[in-house]
């Protein structure tokens, strides 16, 4: 996974995204609340269904829409340098990371285990967790794999969470490093 000068990132919403606000931004995710980007128009495109339900049942849209949009951003950094982390692959620190974002009450014991240096970083790439992540992960945080810490435990919920399968996912931390992600177009499509 990397990050270019003039790469395409894809977002895929029930709403389309000229503007990137992060207060909109939802807690609770993979890498923390941050914008969520990723390279294959695809996998941005399948997140639409998800993005109306979702926004249904919170009354954010109408129940009749039935379109969603993939906003299209340019990358550039302008010469900020900006801190950021590369999870290369699904593994023991990618885990903890998710799991610690996505269940912070029950993954306490996990945070001191991440090295510090994630935190602060403004942008973080990695594997997008698939649809089971969250029963995936609480089961993990449960202990019915073992304990967490244990190797045996992280190789049962990673082997479940099928990275082989995963597309790539870049979350956008900070206003600084949002302002990198240059609009282009907005696509929509029937859902």
């Amino acid at each position: 996974m990397i990050l270019e000068d003039g790469m395409l990132l894809y977002h895929g919403s029930y709403a389309a995204v000229e503007e990137i606000n992060l207060s909109m931004c939802a807690p609770g995710k993979d890498f923390g609340r941050g914008f969520y980007v990723t390279s294959d128009r695809d996998q941005a495109h399948s997140f639409l269904r998800s993005s109306l339900i979702k926004a249904k049942s919170h009354g954010v849209i109408p129940e009749d829409q039935s379109h969603g949009y993939v906003s299209v951003f340019r990358f550039n950094e302008q010469g900020l340098s900006l801190p950021v982390h590369i999870f290369e692959e699904a593994d023991k620190e990618w885990l903890w990371f998710i799991a610690q974002n996505r269940r912070k009450r029950l993954a306490k014991e996990l945070e001191p285990l991440i090295d510090k240096s994630i935190r602060s970083s403004e942008i973080i790439i990695g594997k997008v967790a698939n649809d089971t992540t969250n029963p995936v992960i609480t089961t993990y945080l449960n202990g019915l794999y073992g304990d967490v810490t244990s190797d045996r435990a992280v190789t049962i919920a990673i082997e479940q969470l099928m990275p082989d399968h995963l597309k790539d996912q870049y979350c956008f931390l900070s206003q600084r490093a949002a302002e990198c992600l240059h609009f282009q177009e907005t696509i929509e499509y029937d859902i």
